[in-house]
């Protein structure tokens, strides 16, 4: 087997990534190929007033994701995620790349060096302490900039890196402001490295891969820098492979940075706080899933433990206080856990993590009431330093919201890489597993797919497609075809688009759904690295299916009963054709699709109750009530919509 590392820059989704291809050259896997692909877009940066920031900064990017926080950081290039980088100081880090704010690359990218990303702070108060009395500032009151950063890229096999490790060429600088010159002055920089044989390294020396972490201190003592005008920023300078297919182009170069504290009567050496911190975000307190159908879900699809990676930052072993409260949906507690208080080993500097079974390995020791009806659970996981307290509080709570719908979900919502098949054939397959404790109603798919470089897989087009096991564990039988093609559509930031299936399908045990490509081509369905599905994630690009080696999940999700067609947007129930009022009494008014030829109308179950020539009303009145398809034919191309007949 060969497998080739691309570079890619162009994209963002909410957190942005590199183009691992993975060419499958054996025996057994001659034609197949998979693809993590760029992604490229963000949203909007949220509007804030600016006020200057007074003495401590600190910003361990754990109590939020996406854009940096507004009251901190003046700039939005950067993006802040909990997935993106191993084993971090802390829960949450910021990164660094090749591509702007709205996921494009930056002006003058190439195969030479360009200027990246940039994150500023805002103004800060370095004039002046405001408490606990108010007092100036000057450069005998040591006054220090510290940091942690990493390169991206991971370690370990290719398939299972997060991110893109920037060349020796490529760097990464902090520059302070100097409101005297108004000017910034190079503090600091570095240059790529390489991560596995540091970690090759640590690992010899019984060290864990947390220690992979730099940490920087800078001294802050030019009189400039004093005033109320202050201000720091990181910047990256990053370049472009040269590949000449623009598909596999996209971000890369990516830097870490986590853990940013400014304070006064600091040293170079005081990396230590005393902080108890998480480094993982909360799990799902289910054994597969991180959202399953209410009407699916059983007891036995609970997990009987967790992992919490929970990190002592302090010089010195601490006890800490660690617990968790799971919440209702009326905000009653169901349930909680009480782990009492437990001795954390210092992380420095051997880079270990609470290893007390109570504290990293809890019970679950709530089970879900298995009633039928939606319900979402709020699990709040909180620890404590047990007896002087945090220094950063912030890092203290990490939370997870566990859902019952009508719905499964192996992804969470956040994707850091895009997903795509390559085959000789444009006729490559896509398959998710899914196991059903009863037989259900499938109605719907939603999809997420990130924009790609100049909307190039805006034309992508695939048949959603259904098939049952084939008793191997394997998809099978095929029991749904779209006839209409679909394509991908961009509903906005981690919005995934409802597809809605032209027939509802009864299925029932172990099923596959995904779709059938019509074109060849890199799809970039959004893809989720922080949760493995890969058992679940079968393709299809020659005579077999195989089984994915990429660590994630996709973000594609099925649907199941009438739910899932009403309550949900114009654009994602139609294409070119409207229909209203909906909810409708009697008369429906239609806006026909270019070339109808006919007006059809079908149960929920997919039974044809009615056909219509080409009209702008029909009347439903003598219809009972409840949820239809309505599909406009053309000759080239259906369409439909739900109604919902009071």
């Amino acid at each position: 087997m060969r497998i080739s590392l691309f570079k890619a820059k162009g994209g963002v989704g909410n957190m942005r990534q590199f183009a691992l291809i993975l060419f499958f050259l054996s025996a057994t896997l001659l034609q197949a190929q998979e693809a993590l692909l760029p992604l490229s877009y963000r949203g909007e940066s949220p509007k804030e007033v600016v006020v200057a920031v007074k003495l401590p900064f600190f910003d361990d990017f754990s109590n939020y994701q996406g854009l940096p926080n507004p009251k901190l950081w003046d700039g939005q290039d950067a993006y802040v995620s909990q997935d993106f980088a191993a084993f971090p100081p802390t829960l949450g880090v910021v990164t660094l790349d090749a591509v702007d704010a709205d996921g494009v690359l930056h002006s003058g990218a190439g195969i030479g060096i360009f200027s990246a990303d940039t994150l500023m702070s805002q103004p800060i108060r370095l004039d002046s302490l405001f408490s606990p009395q108010s007092m100036a500032l000057h450069p005998s009151d040591s006054v220090y900039l510290s940091f942690y950063y990493l390169p991206g890229g991971g370690t370990g096999v290719l398939w299972e890196r997060n991110g893109d490790a920037p060349e020796e060429k490529d760097s990464l600088f902090l520059e302070f402001y100097n409101p005297t010159t108004e000017s910034w002055d190079l503090v600091w920089s570095t240059g790529g490295w390489d991560l596995d044989a540091m970690a090759d390294s640590l690992t010899r020396i019984g060290l864990g891969l947390g220690c992979l972490w730099q940490y920087v201190a800078v001294p802050i003592k030019n009189s400039p820098y004093f005033s109320k005008d202050f201000r720091f920023r990181f910047r990256n300078y990053a370049s472009l492979d040269d590949i000449p297919k623009l598909g596999l182009v996209g971000n890369c170069d990516h830097w870490n940075i986590d853990y940013v504290y400014l304070d006064y009567h600091r040293t170079k050496g005081d990396r230590y706080s005393r902080d108890i911190a998480f480094v993982d975000k909360a799990p799902s307190f289910l054994k597969d899933y991180q959202a399953m159908p209410a009407k699916q879900y059983r007891a036995d699809d609970m997990a009987t433990e967790v992992s919490m990676t929970i990190a002592n930052r302090y010089s010195q072993q601490l006890s800490s206080q660690y617990g968790y409260t799971v919440y209702g949906s009326n905000g009653a507690v169901v349930g909680n856990y009480d782990g009492g208080y437990d001795n954390v080993p210092p992380f420095f500097p051997s880079g270990v993590y609470q290893a007390s079974v109570s504290h990293a390995t809890p019970p679950v020791n709530v089970t879900f009431p298995p009633s039928g009806s939606p319900e979402t659970y709020k699990i709040v996981h909180v620890v404590r330093e047990g007896v002087s307290g945090d220094a950063h509080t912030v890092n203290d709570t990490t939370i997870f919201l566990q859902v019952f719908d009508n719905y499964y979900a192996y992804d969470d919502g956040v994707p850091e890489n895009g997903y795509g098949l390559s085959s000789s054939s444009s006729r490559a397959k896509l398959a998710y597993h899914f196991k059903l404790n009863v037989a259900d109603t499938l109605t719907a798919l939603d999809l997420y797919f990130n924009h790609t470089r100049e909307e190039e897989n805006a034309s992508m087009f695939f048949h959603l497609c259904v098939w049952a096991d084939d008793g191997s564990g394997h998809p099978g039988t095929l029991l749904y075809k779209d006839q209409t093609r679909r394509k991908p559509y961009f509903d906005g930031l981690n919005k995934y688009h409802r597809y809605l299936l032209e027939s509802p399908v009864v299925v029932s045990g172990d099923i596959y759904v995904g779709f059938e490509q019509v074109v060849s081509g890199y799809i970039n369905l959004g893809f989720d690295r922080g949760h493995d599905a890969r058992n679940h994630i079968y393709y299809l690009t020659g005579t077999q299916w195989q089984q994915s080696i990429l660590s994630g999940a996709l973000m594609l999700r099925p649907y199941f009963g009438s739910q899932a067609l009403v309550n949900i947007s114009e654009t994602s129930i139609q294409h070119h054709m409207r229909a209203y009022p909906n909810p409708v009494s009697d008369i429906l008014q239609i806006d026909l699709p270019e070339g109808c030829t006919s007006l059809q109308l079908y149960s929920i179950s997919g039974c044809k109750i009615a056909t219509y020539s080409p009209a702008n009303y029909i009347n439903l009145k003598s219809l009972s009530s409840g949820v239809y398809m309505l599909r406009a034919i053309s000759a080239t191309q259906n369409y439909q919509t739900v109604i919902v007949k009071e």
